[in-house]
């Protein structure tokens, strides 16, 4: 499935509707939490990947006086946020091809958007390249809170966030094993719970954010499978380590 395909999940219009643009739990109040803990100089240079309609680029640009580069593989989310914000820069392009340079970046963001990807091994390695010695990676994703139910995940038959929803334990050894050091983890399960009722008050379904189902045959099989593995949602800071350095 490529990228293009996987990024329509978030094109739905009653879900960028009710979300106002900010199609993630935690909003950019939980930009701004990572922010603090990063402590950024005004104009380090953050690459945000995954951007959707551009929301925290704008908002790192005008609130925080960053240097900031959004990128997501969806043309329709990138227009969406130019109209809306004027001329952002953004690219279109996907996580685990960026098209910039090695060394780059000061920060590079990932907010509900690793876990849609078709190789995140591949995006890890991207977003390690282009940070500079000492950089931060920044995640904030759905992850699966009962850890031995979180295989069954990946096998469901949908496009989802959820179906690349992993265990925290599993989250923390894969940027590990692609040179970073984890300083800072925190579950923000109350934001996803927040989201959902923003949701369900806009008129929107929550389904819109899980994922499109399969056919309705599966469908209990498939909520049975989302219940078991208790989705919650995690804020996470690393750093690269330069003592992985070649």
């Amino acid at each position: 499935m490529s990228a293009a395909e996987r990024s329509r999940l978030y094109e739905h219009a009653p879900l960028l509707d009710a979300a106002g643009g900010v199609i993630r739990p935690g909003g950019v109040a939980l930009t701004d939490r990572a922010l603090a803990f990063c402590a950024l100089a005004a104009g380090a240079r953050v690459l945000d990947v995954g951007c959707g309609p551009a929301a925290s680029v704008a908002h790192l640009r005008t609130a925080h006086g960053l240097d900031a580069l959004g990128l997501d593989p969806s043309a329709l989310l990138l227009r969406s946020g130019r109209n809306r914000a004027g001329a952002l820069p953004v690219i279109q392009a996907c996580g685990e091809q960026l098209p910039v340079a090695a060394g780059r970046f000061d920060a590079v963001l990932a907010e509900c958007s690793l876990s849609v990807m078709g190789e995140p091994s591949r995006a890890l390695a991207e977003c390690r390249r282009v940070l500079r010695p000492d950089g931060f990676l920044i995640v904030s994703d759905m992850y699966a809170r009962d850890a031995g139910a979180a295989t069954a995940l990946g096998q469901l038959p949908v496009i989802s966030c959820l179906t690349g929803a992993v265990s925290e334990m599993e989250t923390i050894a894969r940027v590990a094993a692609h040179g970073f050091a984890v300083r800072l983890w925190e579950d923000h399960s109350e934001a996803l719970k927040v989201f959902a009722a923003r949701l369900i008050w806009a008129g929107a379904l929550p389904s819109a954010f899980w994922g499109e189902l399969a056919p309705c045959a599966e469908g209990p099989a498939i909520q049975s499978a989302i219940a078991r593995s208790r989705p919650g949602y995690y804020l996470m800071i690393a750093q690269k380590s330069v003592a992985c350095e070649p």
